[in-house]
């Protein structure tokens, strides 16, 4: 065999291999998508406890905010964008991304109980609407689905161009499944104890008489270390009795990335569809890896 054909066969099996361990991980990382969406239990926002939750509603914007997609210029909650133009190698053509992006902007779920602020950076996003039109020119002329008449569409697929533009969204008022970490973030006032303890105490140490009249008890000018530990004690005393005094702030449920590793999904629809695509995708994996395995398999035995 020439070092030619030898080496493209060791390149073949290798892209064999590297297509077999990447089927296997699809398979892996989508069945540990459908564990997590079926196992998990669905909670209220109004009751939801501290953690990795589930949650099931329908995707609101805040008040005053508009978030609309960048290329359509509809309302949505959340948007992704791709703009790609056709390259010539040779005889073949092929898209190749051009231009992308991904909105970061939060948005509300209300499950009727509550609200609850999805951050999704960082989130698998399954959208339900997506718009796929072609155009000559980089700059994607605005198009808004269900607008074009029949024979525009027709001819849009005909004439293409040599640019396509893709965009998803999530709908304002559609259903809203989201998974993910859920905390609560204000309500009584958070204040780092420990911190506030020592800037008071650094402020009585400027007041040198003040702080021994109050504190030096046995009056010999300095402070004992038994006396050092009643100023911080009344010092922590202090600090704790004006923080209960401030006005609490208001609550604000917030779900957003794990940061552990677990899942974080939300999608446009419920939890048993989801389930059910991450098992389909779960399976095509699975078929994916027998198959690139048989044909290593093939390969090395004609070795």
């Amino acid at each position: 065999m020439r070092d030619g054909d030898q080496l493209n066969r060791w390149l073949l099996e290798l892209a064999f291999g590297a297509a077999a361990l990447y089927c296997l991980w699809y398979a892996f990382k989508s069945w540990r998508n459908g564990r997590a969406v079926r196992d998990t239990p669905t909670s209220r926002v109004r009751s939801a406890a501290q953690g990795y939750v589930e949650l099931d509603g329908r995707g609101v914007l805040a008040p005053g905010v508009q978030t609309r997609g960048p290329l359509t210029r509809l309302p949505c909650t959340w948007w992704s964008y791709k703009i790609e133009e056709v390259r010539s190698m040779r005889r073949s053509r092929s898209w190749s991304t051009i231009d992308r992006g991904t909105s970061s902007s939060f948005f509300y779920l209300d499950d009727g109980t509550g609200r609850c602020l999805i951050d999704p950076r960082g989130a698998q996003v399954f959208a339900v609407e997506k718009t796929v039109w072609y155009g000559s020119t980089r700059q994607a002329d605005v198009r808004i689905p269900g607008e074009t008449s029949l024979l525009g569409r027709v001819a849009d697929v005909l004439m293409r161009g040599n640019f396509r533009y893709t965009e998803h969204r999530m709908d304002v008022g559609a259903p809203l499944y989201a998974i993910g970490s859920f905390r609560s973030v204000g309500g009584v006032t958070e204040v780092d104890l420990d911190a506030a303890t020592l800037q008071l105490l650094r402020e009585w140490k400027r007041d040198q008489e003040t702080l021994l009249q109050h504190f030096d008890a046995d009056g010999d000018g300095m402070l004992s270390g038994r006396e050092w530990d009643a100023a911080r004690e009344e010092a922590r005393e202090q600090v704790q009795r004006e923080t209960l005094m401030q006005p609490a702030a208001p609550t604000i449920n917030m779900l957003s990335h794990p940061g552990d590793g677990r899942s974080f999904l939300l999608a446009a629809g419920d939890a048993d569809s989801l389930a059910r695509r991450f098992g389909l995708r779960a399976a095509g994996g699975i078929g994916g890896f027998l198959i690139a395995l048989m044909a290593l398999t093939w390969m090395l035995e004609r070795t």
